[in-house]
């Protein structure tokens, strides 16, 4: 890895002079900060980081290193002390630049030294704020409290398959609603919170990918328009994954658009990614929520009864693709999201990422099915 040498002292510009002496704790951070930055970097801490010894960083567009904790010093290994870039993938670094554009907040796992860490990456005003959490002793609990829930809901859903049977289609179908839930809810703590497992990488055609698309929607009632892409493209992605973050999408159109939505989803290439499409006619959403969505991980309106992680899952996913979740207001009214895949072949295949739900003869439902049951009646995932 090329390590950056600092260059002498007096030719560093001063915004761009980490600060040597600075100690571990936040309070030395916050010295010589804007208020708009204490703000920001308050805001990520009561995220649920530990506030004495995080490992943070501020960075500038130009990715060098303006100053950092202590702990951070020390993750860095004095690696990226001037520039971050001698430590993080350059889809990591992309990614950094793309927030600070767009104003985006992003989870992201990233790989340093040959360890797995989630960056957040908070933007303020023309820099950005890295903070670095290690949850790997948290994440193995997690995992098993999600394989419980699995296995309750996989023998839920074999009584409710007994139940339609006998002719008891009212009460099969409170149980199988009830079960999806239970499986949402797992897949969703699973992947944001859970032990990291390999992706499983594919080769995909996006033209096919997309006709998959309209299959699952097709065979599970959901009224909409999928357009083929123009020109097809070949890219790797965990194509499980991919489509139940689609139909997180579309669900969470069909739940806020309104009774009346029409949707219409759509995929190109952009560039050197793949932009996958999800747009709605319905009620939109407040230039205040939708800076909400597009700046935390939790969703901005979860009610009670429910986790609100259906759009985090989704940026989840994204991320760990190298790619990033946004939303947009439509000009003639409605919401669009716009999910962003690289279309490269190095950096990405190293990450991980907690599995997707895998399909049992009890359950007989996908991912993709999990997401979608979200805001489709149970009738329409009864065994076939």
């Amino acid at each position: 890895m090329k390590i950056v040498e600092n260059p002498p002292e007096e030719q560093r510009p001063e915004e761009q002079r980490p600060a040597h002496d600075m100690s571990g704790e936040i309070g030395a951070f916050f010295d010589g900060l804007a208020e708009e930055q204490r703000g920001a970097l308050l805001k990520a801490v009561c995220h649920g980081l530990d506030a004495e010894q995080q490992p943070i960083a501020l960075v500038s567009a130009q990715l060098m290193v303006l100053r950092q904790t202590r702990p951070c010093r020390s993750l860095l290994e004095d690696s990226g002390f001037y520039s971050i870039e001698s430590v993080l993938e350059p889809a990591a670094c992309q990614t950094i630049r793309q927030c600070i554009e767009s104003g985006t907040e992003q989870l992201l796992p990233v790989r340093i030294f040959d360890h797995q860490w989630d960056m957040r990456i908070v933007p303020v005003r023309q820099d950005a704020l890295l903070l670095f959490q290690d949850s790997r002793p948290q994440q193995v609990g997690v995992t098993l409290a999600a394989a419980r829930l699995r296995d309750s809901a996989s023998h839920l859903l074999m009584q409710a398959d007994m139940l339609e049977l006998d002719g008891m289609a009212e009460d099969g179908a409170m149980i199988r609603r009830e079960a999806l839930r239970i499986l949402r809810q797992a897949n969703h703590t699973q992947l944001l919170f859970g032990a990291p497992e390999p992706l499983h990488w594919s080769e995909c055609s996006l033209r096919a990918f997309m006709a998959r698309v309209r299959e699952q929607l097709e065979k599970r009632g959901v009224q909409a328009e999928v357009r083929s892409p123009q020109q097809d493209v070949c890219f790797r992605a965990d194509e499980e994954l991919l489509l139940a973050a689609l139909m997180t999408l579309v669900s969470n159109s069909l739940r806020h658009g309104g009774a009346d939505v029409q949707l219409v989803l759509s995929a190109q290439q952009e560039e050197e990614n793949l932009r996958f499409c999800v747009d709605d006619d319905g009620a939109g959403m407040t230039p205040q929520a939708l800076a909400r969505m597009n700046n935390t991980w939790r969703q901005t309106d979860a009610q009670l009864g429910s986790w609100g992680l259906g759009i985090p899952y989704a940026r989840r996913i994204a991320a760990l693709h190298g790619g990033m979740l946004m939303f947009l207001q439509r000009d003639g009214g409605g919401c669009a999201a716009r999910l962003y895949l690289p279309l490269r072949e190095a950096e990405v295949w190293e990450m991980e990422a907690g599995s997707s739900y895998n399909m049992t003869s009890a359950a007989a439902v996908s991912a993709a099915d999990i997401e979608l049951s979200d805001a489709q009646g149970a009738e329409q995932f009864r065994r076939r």
